[in-house]
């Protein structure tokens, strides 16, 4: 388990020096000019479950998440606050490459939209059998800010 967490770790930060390398490389006049254009993503993973964040509007929260939807579990949006951010859709990242039975990611996206606080609630689940059939939870507290 912590093998998986370490290469989640490591894809989270080749991801964010992927981007300060893209961001950085535009020179000072061009950052300028397109700053209001550029917003910062919040890249979640599972270990970030219960954790407090801080975004401004119209920033973005990414909660990736291993899933395997051969086992028929999962994961879907519990509840959110629809007046503090909006669902953009979610994808799903399964890979051509492995057998069947094969496992992959489902990436949640929320963007900030009104200054306030709020949580975001998913479940792992089978949705025909309910509520009782949730092995997992992923849950943040998050903060929008002006």
């Amino acid at each position: 388990m912590r093998q998986k967490y370490t290469i989640l770790s490591l894809a989270r930060t080749a991801v964010l020096v992927g981007t300060f390398f893209i961001i950085g490389s535009s020179g000072a006049a061009s950052c300028q000019k397109n700053a209001k254009q550029i917003k910062m993503a919040h890249l979640l993973v599972a270990m970030d479950n219960n954790r407090k964040l801080d975004i401004r509007l119209d920033e973005t929260v990414r909660i990736t998440l291993p899933e395997n939807a051969t086992t028929g579990y999962r994961w879907t949006v519990e509840s959110y606050d629809r007046e503090l951010v909006t669902e953009l859709p979610a994808e799903a990242h399964y890979p051509a490459t492995t057998g069947v039975g094969s496992g992959g990611e489902v990436t949640f996206i929320f963007q900030g939209k009104k200054a306030g606080t709020g949580d975001i609630m998913l479940k792992q689940w089978r949705s025909w059998e309910g509520d009782s059939s949730a092995i997992a939870r992923f849950h943040i507290q998050l903060r929008v800010q002006p």
